[in-house]
């Protein structure tokens, strides 16, 4: 007995051993004609008196394949620590028009898993999330809200590697919020800036059109210019 928990003990320190760092390279999700999978993401509304882009707002987002949530990658608890910033508002006489606003949030992880397109099935990978910004358009008609679509620029950097990524998500469109009904059961839960749950307000939706480049090193400056020009593609 002895013998065979040693031979066991040394199989899984030989395959921690192992364990490689995320394949670098550019990945798409599928509606891009990649194999990332796109999500679905919540915002929670902390304050109870809150609504959409006010402080403590906190993302939830994770990978969704039509059937389950988050078995693929996860994005977890970047909040909003200073309000918006107004970029437009091309609004007419009639209140009809865009009002587009770009928002810093602050702190959050992330998870991706080993047998994701970065992955070699050997372990699963977790970080920092070191900036998260998102550009934020809401819609009017005569005044009244049609519609909410945003674009996501992401960095973060691995645990245990020296590699970062960048990400970005082209296209978010909230989908419900919680003034007209509860949180589907097949949406991400609702999230404070602590990643704890409890919280009842807030709103859901899609996120599709994902870009994700995954560096060798955090030191990325040469490969910098050829990352704008992909995303430039899809935008």
């Amino acid at each position: 007995m002895r013998l065979v928990l040693l031979t066991m003990t040394l199989l899984f320190a030989g395959a921690a051993a192992m364990a490689g760092p995320p394949l670098t390279g550019i990945y798409l999700s599928d509606d891009f004609g990649g194999t990332m999978q796109p999500g679905r993401f919540s915002e929670s509304w902390v304050n109870p008196a809150a609504t959409h882009g006010q402080v403590g707002n906190t993302i939830h987002a994770l990978s969704w394949d039509g059937v389950t949530l988050g078995d693929e990658w996860r994005l977890l608890c970047p909040s909003i620590a200073i309000g918006p910033v107004l970029v437009s508002d091309n609004r007419d006489g009639n209140g009809t028009g865009d009002v587009t606003y770009q928002t810093q949030y602050t702190g959050g992880s992330f998870w991706m898993s080993k047998d994701g397109p970065w992955g070699d099935g050997s372990v699963d990978y977790t970080g920092a999330i070191q900036t998260f910004v998102v550009t934020t358009t809401y819609q009017y008609v005569f005044g009244n809200l049609l519609g909410i679509r945003g674009n996501v620029t992401m960095s973060g950097s691995f645990d245990g590697y020296d590699n970062c990524f960048d990400y970005t998500v082209n296209n978010t469109a909230f989908v419900g919020t919680t003034d007209t009904m509860p949180l589907p059961a097949d949406y991400p839960a609702f999230r404070d800036a602590s990643c704890f749950g409890g919280v009842v307000r807030g709103g859901w939706g899609s996120v599709t059109q994902i870009a994700l480049q995954i560096y060798g090193s955090c030191t990325v400056s040469t490969e910098e210019s050829s990352w704008g020009a992909v995303k430039a593609l899809y935008r």
